[in-house]
């Protein structure tokens, strides 16, 4: 393979590989854009990219299997560095006929009494919508079922059989809605969260990482 132009006499033995972990909204909305602008300028690199969520984003950082990370929630402790380069809003999906159908917003005591659809715990959709909550000071402290999904398409699914209200993404439910789930917004102020570029303190990117780390940085609306 030959290198990419700009990477010519950089020392890497695999100078135009580059190792991305992504959570499940950047990988979905933001990655596969960056990538292809980016393999369409430097035609011999190769991005190879992994949706986790946002807990394993930074476990792919730290164990050095991921040059590159994007995720929903900011990092926890000082090894990694993350900048904000996208923003979302998440929002509840309600299935076509509940009781919440319609509502021009839901009450936390209203989301309290009935079953949850909730990403896993690592998820930075989930970390984000609980920490909104505790930061209001309503909680959901309660014993009420929760169905579990690991995607945001699944969360959708299980919301349309039924099983619950579901906390998305916008994004995700504007791609992966369909007509039986409707959108309705928790009472009070949006809840806005963003998202990151996730990369080590202490590493040095390989050239191809570089090279993509600017162009994401270049592309980023924020």
């Amino acid at each position: 393979m030959t290198t990419p132009e700009g990477f010519e006499d950089d020392p890497y033995v695999d100078a135009t590989a580059v190792a991305v972990a992504a959570s499940s909204i950047p990988g979905e909305f933001l990655v596969p854009d960056l990538v292809e602008t980016f393999t369409a300028e430097h035609p011999e690199a190769v991005v190879d990219t992994v949706v986790t969520d946002s807990a394993g984003v930074f476990a792919a950082l730290r164990d050095g299997s991921a040059e590159v990370g994007f995720a929903g929630a900011e990092p926890d402790g000082d090894d990694l560095d993350a900048e904000v380069v996208g923003a979302d809003e998440i929002v509840l999906a309600v299935p076509r006929g509940h009781a919440l159908d319609g509502a021009g917003s839901v009450t936390v005591a209203q989301l309290a009494a009935t079953p949850l659809v909730e990403r896993e715990e690592g998820s930075g959709t989930r970390r984000s919508f609980t920490d909104a909550l505790a930061a209001r000071g309503t909680p959901l402290i309660t014993d009420q079922q929760w169905t579990i999904r690991d995607t945001n398409a699944g969360v959708i699914e299980a919301v349309a059989a039924g099983d619950g209200i579901g906390v998305v993404s916008s994004w995700a439910l504007a791609r992966h809605g369909r007509a039986d789930v409707r959108e309705v917004r928790l009472d009070g102020d949006p809840i806005e969260r963003c998202l990151y570029l996730v990369l080590r303190r202490d590493d040095d990117l390989g050239p191809a990482a570089t090279g993509f780390v600017a162009l994401v940085r270049e592309q980023s609306p924020v």
